[in-house]
């Protein structure tokens, strides 16, 4: 069974019906660790030795984070600075990421159609996801297909719930397959 480490980064969970609930449901899970950033570092100063003894422990690397003007919330990218550090993640001994696999579970305020060539937004998700995704594989991890979901602030409990039950399964599926 491979173990999974979760990092939530949202910076207002209170006020998150979505991502709360999904942390809620991976919390549940047996192998799955969960590590909520804006919860552990409220100052924004990151432990990088606690999170790389987080990483090294995991197979799978989950970040669940809502997309905020085309990007992530601020702690992710001071996390991502301060802990994916050259002699650890890259260059001369840095391979302790080297085959693990990395989902990025990211929310939108705005609808899918607006993630579109030709939308609101003028690109596809997968043009927001693009900085994230190269720093990863320049870490030498596996990147998984990403678990989006649209338009959250529309969701009504219902849909929420199927959501968290979908990501559940995938979490359930990555935990079972095969080193």
């Amino acid at each position: 069974m491979k173990n999974i480490l979760l990092l939530h980064c949202h910076p207002w969970p209170h006020k998150s019906r979505y991502n709360r609930r999904l942390l809620a449901a991976a919390r549940k899970l047996k192998g799955v660790e969960c590590r909520d950033l804006y919860e552990l570092y409220p100052t924004l100063h990151v432990n990088e030795e606690a999170e790389q003894l987080a990483l090294t422990k995991a197979d799978v690397v989950v970040f669940l984070f809502p997309i905020y003007w085309f990007s992530a919330p601020a702690l992710m990218k001071e996390w991502t600075d301060v802990v994916l550090q050259a002699g650890f993640a890259f260059g001369e001994g840095g391979t302790a990421l080297q085959g693990k696999q990395v989902l990025l579970a990211v929310s939108t305020g705005g609808a899918e159609q607006s993630y579109a060539p030709g939308g609101q937004h003028g690109a596809d998700i997968s043009a927001f996801l693009l900085p994230f995704e190269m720093t990863f594989k320049f870490c030498g991890m596996d990147l998984l297909e990403p678990f989006v979901t649209f338009d959250v602030r529309s969701l009504d409990n219902e849909a929420i719930t199927k959501q968290a039950r979908i990501f559940v399964e995938r979490l359930t599926k990555l935990a079972g397959e095969k080193a």
